[in-house]
């Protein structure tokens, strides 16, 4: 399998894994590349996707700058295909208010026009797991057992929005409707 790896970070001393990427980068020749900002410049997207291979995926986690970045770009890489992943959700944009319902406890949630349904859900139950912060897309997700979900998610297949699954983090109801949570 031809690959590549990419490390980016502001300096060599903050970027993590740095000399564990630096052993594999000796022994794998042309394959590890680590760029400290403040020693080769803040790269552009377009330099970042022309070391994938050809039809290639690109996988790529970081800052939103960045991923916005890459995704801007990448229709003109000879990559086939992007997948990536955020510390953070992405901003709520077109954000309408619904209600969450807690399961057969009738405790109803309103969540505003300008917070995420996990936000809300937190606040509510402290306990609950999430990840995304720390780049552990999916361990948000609840089980919806009535109510349309408007998913702006790009992880959950088909057959699991179909089963009831729902990341909270970046995904909601249209405006004024409920979602009954399994939680």
């Amino acid at each position: 399998l031809d690959w590549r790896l990419v490390h980016t970070g502001r300096s060599r001393g903050s970027m993590p894994f740095a000399a564990e990427l630096a052993e594999l980068a000796a022994a794998a020749p042309g394959r590890v590349f680590i760029r400290p900002d403040d020693e080769s410049g803040v790269p552009e997207a377009a330099d970042l996707l022309s070391l994938s291979p050809a039809a290639g995926a690109v996988y790529c986690c970081g800052p939103a700058p960045m991923i916005d970045g890459v995704r801007r770009a990448f229709g003109d890489s000879r990559a086939s295909a992007l997948h990536f992943e955020r510390f953070a959700p992405a901003p709520i944009t077109d954000g309408r208010p619904f209600e969450l319902q807690l399961g057969d406890t009738g405790r109803v949630l309103p969540v505003p026009y300008d917070r995420s349904a996990l936000d809300v859900l937190h606040e509510a139950l402290p306990d609950m797991p999430f990840s995304c912060r720390q780049g552990f897309c999916g361990t948000c997700r609840v089980r919806v057992a009535h109510g349309h979900v408007d998913h702006r998610d790009r992880r959950l297949t088909a057959t699991e929005r179909a089963a009831g699954a729902m990341l909270p983090c970046v995904s909601r109801a249209p405006e004024g409707e409920r979602l009954v949570l399994e939680v």
